[in-house]
């Protein structure tokens, strides 16, 4: 099915119109929980998370918003990249990278869970080659795991005239446009490559996230109090990757559904880059506001600007009084 309303939500415009205006409310925020991720927690892990949440979003948001004509695997970049003349089957790639990232990141946040509460915190990460190879191997295939399509692109004259056939709905325009990319003809093998992915990561994180919970819900001799700490601790870490999590699903329920249903419509396609754009921003403000210790310091920050400007303004205040009666006196 190939649906095209001629509307605002479908047009090239419609991305960039909202996305780079976001990119202005993400770096403050994203600063502010650098800072206290950086500085404030012990947990390693914690920083890689965010920083991939981080660049998830700006990627899209300012460096390179994606226009994607889905079924297909086709279509073009605006953003910085764009501009200083990245190609786009690299930008592409950056994307679909950036996804996985994001999801290995969310697997190392359960795997290191998992061997701190579940086996002790004795078992540092520094510590266990297995844990760092098994990680840093999860990293490196992100990388590398769709370089095989992104080496092989069809040659872009047939390739515009399979996606034109394939979405007779779509203006010509949209084909004309001097960065338009088609990735791949059939996407067989991509969807293969990605759903393995997927599945493979997704298995991963429920196993260490089943393993957590049926340890935290056992009867093993332990104090109410540590049980109580570990079980709070874990909650409020797993509504961390719950809510920005639930961002990225919805998208890419959609794109699945759309590959597999051969069904195209742009401004739905428009809007799931959109959402998806906001994953590093919802899981930033949402890891300042769950956990007590960043939730402190950001209550501090804003405690000590207040009452610095309050007090400032009251000092001067004085002092303007002093000035004023010591001249009357005189």
């Amino acid at each position: 099915m190939c649906i095209w309303r001629n509307s605002t939500y479908e047009q090239v415009t419609f991305a960039p119109s909202i996305l780079h205006k976001l990119a202005v409310i993400e770096v403050p925020i994203h600063s502010l929980a650098g800072y206290v991720v950086l500085f404030k927690t012990p947990s390693r892990m914690e920083s890689v998370k965010w920083m991939i949440g981080a660049y998830l979003d700006l990627f899209l948001s300012a460096l390179s918003t994606q226009f994607f004509l889905l079924p297909a695997a086709a279509g073009h970049s605006q953003g910085l990249y764009t501009f200083i003349g990245i190609p786009v089957k690299w930008q592409a790639y950056m994307f679909i990278s950036a996804i996985c990232l994001a999801g290995v990141s969310i697997l190392g946040f359960f795997e290191s869970r998992f061997n701190a509460v579940v086996r002790g915190r004795g078992m540092s990460i520094l510590k266990s080659k297995r844990r760092l190879i098994y990680i840093g191997g999860h990293y490196i295939y992100a990388f590398v795991f769709i370089l095989p399509i992104t080496f092989t692109p069809p040659d872009q004259t047939n390739g515009k005239f399979y996606v034109r056939a394939m979405l007779p709905c779509v203006p010509q325009e949209i084909f004309d446009h001097p960065h338009f990319f088609v990735y791949a003809i059939d996407i067989t093998l991509l969807t293969w490559i990605i759903g393995i992915a997927t599945v493979v990561i997704s298995s991963e994180c429920i196993y260490f996230f089943t393993r957590i919970v049926i340890f935290l819900s056992s009867t093993k001799a332990k104090s109410q109090k540590t049980y109580k700490l570990q079980l709070h601790f874990f909650i409020a870490l797993t509504i961390q990757i719950s809510i920005p999590l639930l961002v990225v699903i919805c998208p890419i329920g959609y794109i699945v559904f759309a590959f597999v249903a051969s069904h195209f419509d742009q401004a739905l396609n428009n809007i799931a880059l959109n959402f998806m754009a906001m994953h590093g921003l919802i899981s930033s403000a949402v890891m300042l506001t769950i956990h007590r210790p960043y939730r402190e310091v950001i209550l501090k920050i804003f405690y000590y600007s207040y009452f610095y400007k309050k007090l400032h303004r009251r000092s001067v205040h004085i002092e303007g009084t002093v000035v004023v009666v010591s001249n009357h006196r005189s």
